[in-house]
């Protein structure tokens, strides 16, 4: 980056060095400060548990994080280790988007960067939206010397950076719609085409895994996640305050503003403001569906900060303002960050820190006392399971009932390996609820109490067996059915084993169930093939009779199996049917 003819007229070409090295530095050292003190989030443990066995694709994501994750871990232990490529992918970050901004003036550009709520988090927070943003700038700066000149080295370094940004998070591929969107008249050009075919081989090793997997993560994104959306205001109002959030509420409806009075100079330029408003409205009209995170935005966020500087960094009477709003976002930036660290609050305030960031390695101690070396199995927590992982012992798991979803640990082959097997169960309840009058209750041995996550009970089972690891192939002749009707469903119950599988069998028996879901509540149960002790060679083919719901409306049906006092799991696909 060329410092000296980014400097502003008349300053001084050492300090310009400086203050742009000094920023740079203090950047990085904050952040380092920060990951070092402060413990993993829930989400931070569970993609740890991904990089410990590299692989092309996840259950929720692609693998760039875990890989990041991994080297990191591998040159330092602990939160920083797994936060260290993070941090140091935001000060290159930081670099990138200075550079495609043209900063003239580097202290008012790290003032509205150090403002951005998002952008404190993806300091140090080792998270997906990292590496996306990150490649989301280099892809900006290749796009950039690509429109420059369409030369074989610029051809494949963007292509290199799609690849990279649909290996961060697949919400990247919008960083590439739209900006193709902004320049329609690359689909007229040779090298767009040569892109496009290079970075789909790029992208081969992922499909390979998604093959192999089943797709399970494209159907868990575009299937499972809309057993639970639906139309309600809700969802807008809080996509709305959510992104006025992530942006800081200080400075949100100023970077707005000037991001859309700002009259792009150039195709680059232009490419950024589709991106920051593209996005953004994508977000939008998906909230109308379901709820959206806050953060699937975030690759709106830097180039609505971009477009938005250029638009006001030569309007003094906005600077000034934007530096004084920098300063009070410092001062409530710098509290928030020290309360990551130790939970310093109020007695009374405690709780809204403790569920995330505070006194999880003192849980994991706690509760390893107790399990030893025996395996510990949560219900429906994979973020438990996997702080347990990350601070206490890796001999884990998490079952999976209805009522949650599936993830990464049940792709893993831990639950065939637990089977028959002494684990302990620990929850935060005496009882499983499922639905209003289905509760599982525990056999509980005792509980203990937490500094994290508070009362807990426990119990040994001599023979843990359930069955998510059982799929069960089922599809529906019509999708329409009348209220209360009876309808037949073939099913077939798929052995994973090279060898007779026999279903286990005690006083309370396994069953095949049927489970209704409306607006992503089970609202029917049904039990309906006694399973227990039946051996199954390849396949077991079978025959379920089921009444549909008598309210009409959208169902989501999933065939599930229940075994023993604990409540059913997954075991189907969800299929979507019409009660009118």
């Amino acid at each position: 980056m060329d410092i000296i003819t980014n400097s502003t007229p008349g300053e001084n070409r050492t300090q310009s060095i400086r203050l742009y090295y000094g920023i740079l530095l203090f950047w990085l050292l904050l952040n380092l400060v920060q990951a070092f003190f402060t413990e993993l989030i829930h989400d931070e443990a569970y993609y740890y548990f991904y990089s410990t066995d590299l692989a092309w694709g996840y259950y929720d994501h692609p693998p760039m994080l875990a890989l990041l994750i991994k080297l990191g871990s591998f040159i330092l232990p602990g939160e920083l280790g797994v936060r260290l490529l993070i941090v140091l992918f935001s000060v290159a970050a930081l670099v990138l988007f200075m550079k495609l901004a043209e900063v003239k003036n580097y202290l008012l550009f790290f003032t509205v960067w150090f403002s951005i709520l998002i952008v404190q988090v993806g300091g140090f927070i080792a998270v997906p939206d990292v590496p996306l943003i990150f490649f989301s700038a280099v892809f900006f700066v290749a796009y950039r010397n690509y429109l420059r000149n369409e030369s074989l080295k610029n051809v494949l370094l963007v292509s290199l950076s799609i690849a990279a940004l649909l290996y961060s998070k697949y919400t990247g591929i919008l960083v590439v719609f739209f900006t193709v969107l902004s320049n329609l008249k690359l689909v007229k050009q040779k090298s767009f085409w040569l892109i496009f075919i290079t970075s789909s081989v790029l992208m081969v090793p992922h499909l390979i895994w998604e093959i192999q997997h089943d797709f399970v993560t494209v159907h868990y994104h575009l299937g499972e996640r809309s057993i639970g959306y639906y139309f309600k205001w809700q969802n807008i109002t809080n996509y709305l305050l959510g992104q006025i959030g992530i942006m800081n509420p200080l400075i949100a409806f100023i970077l707005l503003y000037f991001g859309v009075i700002y009259k792009p100079e150039n195709l680059l330029d232009k490419a950024l403001k589709y991106n920051a408003f593209g996005v953004l409205m994508v977000g939008l009209i998906m909230s109308f569906r379901g709820p959206v995170e806050a953060n699937w935005t975030s690759t709106a966020i830097i180039p609505l900060m971009i477009i938005a500087y250029k638009g006001f960094s030569s309007r003094k009477r906005f600077v000034k303002s934007m530096y004084i709003l920098g300063i009070i976002s410092a001062v409530l930036v710098f509290g928030l960050r020290f309360i990551l660290v130790g939970n310093y609050l109020p007695e009374k305030y405690k709780h809204s820190f403790k569920a995330e960031f505070h006194d999880w390695d003192v849980w994991a101690e706690t509760i390893h006392e107790i399990a030893g070396d025996t395996p510990v199995v949560f219900i429906n927590s994979y973020q438990k399971a996997s702080k347990y992982y990350f601070y206490g012992n890796k001999n884990t798991f998490t079952y999976n009932s209805v009522k949650y979803r599936l993830n990464q640990f049940d792709i893993e082959g831990i639950e065939k390996e637990l089977f028959g097997k002494e684990v302990m169960l620990f929850n935060n309840d005496k009882h499983i609820w499922v639905m209003d009058g289905l509760i599982f209750p525990i056999p509980v041995t005792d509980s203990i109490e937490t500094a994290a996550n508070g009362k807990m009970y426990y119990c040994t089972i001599p023979e843990y067996r359930t069955y998510n690891f059982l799929r069960i192939d089922f599809e529906l002749p019509e999708n329409e059915f009348a209220p209360g009707s009876v309808i037949e469903i073939p099913i077939d119950l798929i052995n994973p084993f090279d060898k007779p599988f026999t279903i286990g069998s005690d006083s309370l028996g396994t069953f095949i169930s049927v489970t209704y879901y409306l607006r992503g509540e089970v609202v029917s149960y049904q039990e309906l093939e006694d399973i227990t002790g039946l051996t199954i060679n390849n396949k077991y083919h079978t025959i379920l009779k089921t009444q549909v719901p008598e309210e009409q409306g959208k169902y989501f049906i999933r065939i599930v199996i229940r075994a023993g006092w604990l409540p059913p799991g997954h075991n189907s696909r969800a299929r979507k049917i019409f009660v009118e």
